[in-house]
């Protein structure tokens, strides 16, 4: 992905947008270690890092805070990079990754939290169901709307990369879970 991104003219913002990712994930890192939750992995993927923790023993609270502290994180700085220090590109780069995670879509922290919360509220089969016709009415129309830019506008590539790669991962899972 950075190599289509440098390929595509990101050169500039770039760098911007791995530093908004590196604080994001210390953002989760700091929350999993004051909540003493042991990080058993941290992959990097074609759309970002994965931090895999032992949250067994954390309450629903908890890890609610933990898996929203990454864009926790993004959203304070772009208010600090804003207002204190008027970098208004970096802000940016914190907003946008901030919101994109928010999303409701499985693989992104808004999907998780929406889980949790469901969960915590239900039950866990309950969740599992919500989230997935929320993640695929936000991964649908998400997409389509990066579609619509790039045929009217040109312009929306990467965002119809990110839609894709939050709608595709789920179609499967929906297909196998209505015939099973």
């Amino acid at each position: 992905m950075m190599l289509l991104a440098l390929t595509a003219g990101a050169g500039t913002v770039l760098p911007l947008v791995a530093l908004s990712a590196l604080c994001h994930e210390l953002g989760h890192l700091s929350a999993l270690y004051l909540a003493r939750a042991r990080v058993e992995e941290i992959r990097l993927t074609a759309f970002g890092a994965e931090i895999r923790a032992d949250t067994r023993y954390l309450p629903y609270g908890r890890e609610i805070l933990c898996t929203l502290a990454g864009p926790a994180v993004n959203l304070a700085l772009a208010v600090a990079l804003s207002r204190v220090a008027g970098d208004y590109l970096l802000a940016g780069a914190n907003v946008l990754l901030g919101a994109f995670n928010l999303l409701p879509l499985p693989s992104l922290d808004g999907g998780r939290a929406l889980y949790l919360l469901v969960s915590w509220a239900a039950d866990p089969l309950l969740a599992d169901r919500v989230c997935r016709w929320v993640g695929l009415s936000c991964g649908g129309a998400l997409t389509a709307a990066a579609l619509a830019l790039v045929a009217v506008h040109r312009t929306g590539l990467f965002l119809l990369f990110g839609a894709l790669g939050g709608l595709l991962p789920q179609l499967p899972l929906a297909k196998r879970r209505e015939s099973g």
